[in-house]
């Protein structure tokens, strides 16, 4: 199951592993916030926009029970890395990983979504020579942040749910966005690092087709001074 380098991380949840190579992209704990935010019932369809190693597939396939999940990655490694730790943790009723990039991935998957959620790329592209692994995963080389919300809009249902993480920077550019493809932001949570006031990054969720009302909660705190998880990361990620 293993290949050169890489490594079988315990994600702390029902038994779930996950295949990473240090060498190259390992998920952070902002795909840990955005699966465990999404709302997803029980026999919902869901897409995953950018799966990178597949965590937000497999974390939302083993606590909300929906019916489908398809994760959609162009990175060749990473599409294997993800389908190799779906197939470990037993998934495959209803993982699916495509490599493919996410335009035009409508064509390929169909329509009619409940819920899509993206952890994209959150810092515009810039020349580079040769972009790797992780240039690809943190820029908007292979996809523009604008892409990503075009191809969830034309993904979801009327009433469909959308869910993106991003840098606080990019908050215009996302809100714009969504509501130039009539997904309209509902609830925006901010989160703060430890040991900072600053906002580093927030979740949106959308609604497709949504009448205009926003919703602010509290600034979610995700670490104490020590590291350790606050009482409200430990709540979400083990309900």
């Amino acid at each position: 199951m293993l290949r050169e380098n890489e490594r079988l991380d315990d994600l702390e949840y029902k038994g779930l592993k996950i295949i990473q190579n240090p060498d190259g992209y390992c998920f952070t704990s902002d795909s840990v916030l955005v699966a465990n935010l999404a709302k997803v019932a029980k026999g919902d369809k869901v897409v995953d926009l950018g799966t990178g190693s597949g965590i937000i597939a497999i974390l939302i396939a083993k606590k909300f029970q929906p019916s489908r999940v398809f994760g959609i990655e162009i990175q060749s490694r990473l599409a294997d890395m993800a389908k190799r730790s779906v197939e470990y943790n037993n998934l495959v009723d209803i993982v699916s990983i495509i490599e493919k990039p996410m335009q035009g991935i409508a064509k390929e998957i169909g329509t009619g979504f409940d819920v899509v959620v993206s952890n994209p790329p959150y810092e515009k592209a810039v020349d580079k020579d040769n972009p790797g692994e992780i240039d690809i995963c943190r820029t908007e080389i292979a996809v523009k942040c604008e892409e990503v919300i075009e191809c969830a809009s034309k993904l979801l249902r009327f009433g469909g749910q959308f869910y993106m993480i991003n840098k606080a920077r990019r908050l215009v550019d996302v809100i714009c966005y969504m509501r130039k493809y009539s997904i309209e932001p509902k609830k925006i949570y901010f989160i703060q690092p430890k040991g900072t006031k600053d906002i580093d990054t927030f979740i949106v969720e959308g609604k497709k087709g949504g009448k205009p009302s926003l919703d602010i909660p509290k600034p979610i705190v995700v670490y104490n001074e020590d590291g350790s998880y606050t009482d409200f990361s430990r709540r979400i990620y083990n309900k």
